[in-house]
């Protein structure tokens, strides 16, 4: 779940060639990859596209939101190319509004959602749940940080320290509501390796469990970014090795105690996950 590679749904080749690359969730876009002009037809080949790949390799969709007259036509067509096997819907925009419309449109319980919160609205809604949106669903959250700070009107700066607030703001919602950890957004410069593997490390030390990206150079850094470093193991190994007794133990001059015997389990978990 480190790296989401988008793809445009309107380009079948490009479709078909992100499954083989090494993303570990690949998404076809009918949103902002795909101009106006060529929505219908990128959702008229989906089912197509669909039946020439594996089970075990069954993309996300990305629909248009509901604001659009191309939603419901989506989300209709990503449920059909999916037959037989649990669909995989990526959602944008979203807020309360959306989730009731979704509700509305009556999809099966077996549809996972990834839900990306891109505006002050849909943050707002998030952090104020008192319940999970589409209980009884497989959900999970990513967040679209270019939308969402276009939303508000502000600037992206190169450190990217305009987002701390609402990164930390929808961990903390997934979090509280026993979701699964949520998904960056996207890196828009794809040819600064620099900069990506700074945001990723970034979004990892907050709890993002992985990232989405926009071009097959950035799944490299983003999946070494996510990855713990040999320092990073060293470390968990020594912590776990002093053992996991009552009260806090001492490991290299530091004291170590159940928060930090946890983190050095999940780095392991981690590691063994690659």
């Amino acid at each position: 779940m480190r790296s989401w590679l988008f793809s445009p749904a309107d380009v079948p080749q490009r479709c078909l060639k992100a499954l083989d690359t090494a993303a570990d969730q690949v998404i076809w876009d009918l949103e902002d990859g795909v101009a106006a002009g060529r929505k219908e037809m990128a959702r008229a080949q989906l089912a197509g596209l669909a039946e020439q790949t594996a089970s075990a390799r069954m993309p996300w969709i990305r629909i248009n939101g509901p604001d659009t007259v191309w939603a419901a036509d989506d989300l209709q067509a990503a449920l059909k190319a999916c037959s037989g096997r649990p669909p995989r819907i990526a959602v944008p925009k979203v807020d309360a509004r959306v989730v009731a419309w979704l509700q509305q449109q009556g999809p099966a319980q077996s549809v996972q959602w990834l839900l990306i919160v891109e505006s002050a609205r849909g943050l707002w809604d998030l952090m104020h749940l008192d319940t999970a949106w589409l209980p009884g669903m497989s959900v999970r959250i990513a967040f679209g940080a270019l939308d969402y700070q276009a939303d508000v009107g502000g600037d992206i700066g190169l450190d990217e320290q305009e987002l701390l607030m609402p990164r930390s703001e929808i961990v903390l919602a997934c979090r509280s509501l026993g979701w699964m950890a949520p998904i960056d957004a996207v890196y828009p410069r794809f040819d600064d390796e620099d900069g990506l593997s700074r945001a990723a490390q970034t979004a990892r030390r907050l709890g993002y469990a992985g990232k989405m990206v926009i071009h097959p150079k950035q799944i490299g850094p983003v999946h070494q970014a996510f990855a713990p470093s040999d320092a990073e193991l060293a470390w968990a190994r020594g912590v776990l090795a002093a053992g996991t007794g009552a009260g806090a133990v001492q490991v290299a001059g530091q004291m170590i105690d159940r928060p930090l015997l946890e983190r050095a389990r999940q780095i392991l978990a981690a590691a063994e996950g690659d």
